[in-house]
């Protein structure tokens, strides 16, 4: 039989081994959990928290979570999806990186050095408006433009 405390280790070690998997270090974890949940450690979750940090790893870790879509339900004050999405866009056409790893850690890092928050992800509005002016001040294509420069189909 499975005790509470049996389950409440369990979903420790799968917080812990999927956030690894994500390559999060102990600081961006902790970051990640004071933005979404107002807690300093996974210890301080309840159960029905801690289910839905698994989950939204899980998406993560999946490859299920593109486009920032796992973060439409956020706080109003955090960046939108479509800020974020954004962002990574335009970070690709000035990014020297040649993976898409390294093009995520160089965008994450870069994120720290203007914001000081160590995960795009986890920025807010204001900081996504200064990433957005450095990235157009680097030669990025602002956002506004993205969709004037498409060519436009006959519906």
């Amino acid at each position: 039989m499975t005790t509470p405390a049996d389950k409440r280790a369990e979903d420790f070690k799968k917080i812990h081994g999927l956030a690894r998997l994500l390559g999060m270090d102990d600081d961006a974890y902790r970051t990640m959990l004071m933005d979404r949940y107002g807690v300093k450690s996974s210890k301080d979750l309840s159960p029905q928290t801690r289910a839905a940090l698994i989950r939204l790893l899980r998406l993560q870790v999946a490859g299920k979570a593109r486009g920032f879509a796992d973060l439409s339900d956020r706080a109003k004050h955090k960046a939108t999806p479509a800020q974020l999405r954004a962002i990574e866009a335009m970070w690709a056409k000035v990014s020297r990186a040649e993976t898409t790893e390294a093009r995520k850690k160089a965008l994450n890092a870069f994120c720290e050095r203007l914001t000081g928050v160590s995960c795009i992800q986890w920025i807010g509005k204001a900081d996504a408006k200064t990433l957005i002016k450095a990235l157009v001040a680097m030669g990025a294509t602002p956002p506004e433009q993205f969709n004037k420069n498409k060519p436009q189909t006959d519906r």
